[in-house]
């Protein structure tokens, strides 16, 4: 498969759309740090040291040395964004759409932002022999985010508008007959890549290490790190894998842990198809998603996936191993119950 069977964007448009998210995505965010850098080294020698690094609700509370915000300004207003231009190109590929375009927006927007707050904080202070009367930065905070969303809009209107295509429809690999009063279930599991599975996993344990750490020395908000571990294992365990089912009945997929889940009568799908998705492209991003285009599903890798076409509602899609047997299947019933009388169709009574 080439990277031009998932899309049917005009080459042209395509070129000029990965071109300017790269000027808006890298470009502006390099010039934006380095014009801020030039600045801040230029003000060292003005700075108090230490500097105000954290206000709080009473004040400046945490203080460092000047070159704090150096650091800072590169990692927020550089590295980030290059890392998220970096993903967007590598995970997108020729399925452009607006996923990749918000992602070019906010990584200018970023750039934007940590300029403004590392000039801003630091341009207060300069000149002042104690940092602690330095004042309230709320004023700072506000510029800063006003100026993300004037940079964030500029860079979304100059970007090209690309729609993103949907997946070209997969074969089954063998034909599927259901003779009447036959039935015949299908049952899959639909979960997060192997490997995207050992890093959440790997993230979790150092999560929980530093937790433990936090806590069993008296550290600080040891507790809110705890919290945010259990937030993020019911998150996960509500997230990375589903028992998805089709039956005469109709089609059903739920967490392993119960919620959340969905069920569609058979009386309520029109077709069923098996397509080739892009998790990014079509959905922007994994897990439960709502696409542009008001499309939802459980997408949590590129590849095939069950393509529910409903009545008065939305498509709904899943990816799966085996979704164009799972799909045949289910288009099986649905042209069963077509051609039964409606009184006597299989899930009329169901639900």
């Amino acid at each position: 498969m080439t990277t031009h069977d998932l899309t049917r964007t005009p080459p042209s448009l395509l070129r000029r759309a990965r071109l300017t998210f790269f000027l808006v995505a890298v470009i502006v965010p390099l010039v934006l740090t380095a014009a801020a850098a030039v600045v801040v080294i230029a003000w060292l020698p003005s700075l108090p040291d230490p500097v105000v690094t954290h206000w709080g609700v009473s004040g400046a509370d945490g203080f460092g040395p000047p070159t704090t915000y150096l650091w800072l300004l590169l990692g927020i207003g550089l590295v980030l964004p290059v890392l998220m231009a970096v993903t967007t190109l590598s995970a997108v590929g020729a399925h452009w759409g607006g996923a990749a375009r918000l992602m070019g927006a906010l990584a200018a927007g970023m750039a934007a932002f940590a300029a403004g707050m590392s000039l801003g904080s630091l341009g207060m202070q300069r000149g002042l022999a104690d940092a602690g009367e330095t004042p309230g930065v709320g004023g700072v905070m506000a510029l800063s985010f006003a100026a993300l969303l004037v940079v964030g809009a500029v860079a979304w209107a100059v970007q090209p508008r690309v729609r993103a295509e949907q997946g070209r429809t997969l074969e089954p690999r063998h034909a599927v007959h259901v003779a009447d009063g036959e039935r015949v279930v299908w049952l899959g599991t639909a979960s997060m890549p192997r490997l995207a599975l050992i890093a959440v996993s790997v993230l979790l344990l150092g999560i929980a290490g530093l937790a433990a750490f936090m806590l069993g020395t008296g550290v600080d908000g040891g507790w809110v790190v705890a919290l945010s571990l259990v937030v993020i294992v019911i998150a996960m365990a509500t997230a990375t894998a589903f028992r998805v089912r089709v039956t005469p009945e109709g089609f059903s997929a739920r967490a392993l842990v119960g919620w959340p889940r969905i069920s569609i009568p058979l009386r309520e799908i029109e077709s069923a198809r098996a397509v080739d998705i892009s998790p990014f492209g079509e959905f922007g991003g994994w897990g439960w998603r709502i696409a542009v285009d008001g499309r939802t599903g459980i997408v949590m890798r590129r590849g095939a996936a069950i393509e529910i076409s409903r009545r008065d509602k939305r498509p709904f899609i899943v990816t799966i191993d085996g979704a164009e047997e799972a799909a045949a299947l289910l288009q099986a019933y649905v042209e069963r119950g077509a051609a039964t009388p409606r009184g006597d169709r299989t899930g009329d009574t169901a639900s």
